[in-house]
């Protein structure tokens, strides 16, 4: 992935890597409309449907500045 494509889909392990965060919080927060995600259906290999989930580089760096606090120390 190039640093700079701020179009890019990421998927939740990745968010999770830039978060530095678990897993199951990254899809909490999608659930949640915390982080902004594109969701669609896929067939598995068992036939089930399953959800596919991806994030833009560019909403998850808003995320971070949004929620940046400077310290006042």
């Amino acid at each position: 992935m190039n640093g700079t494509d701020t179009q890019a889909l990421l998927d939740a392990k990745e968010v999770k890597r830039i978060l530095r965060c678990s897993l199951p919080l990254v899809y909490l927060m999608a659930d949640r409309g915390q982080l902004p995600c594109v969701r669609w259906q896929c067939p598995s290999a068992t036939g089930k449907p399953r959800s596919m989930v991806r994030f833009k580089l560019a909403d998850i760096q808003a995320f971070i500045e949004a929620n940046y606090k400077k310290s006042t120390r």
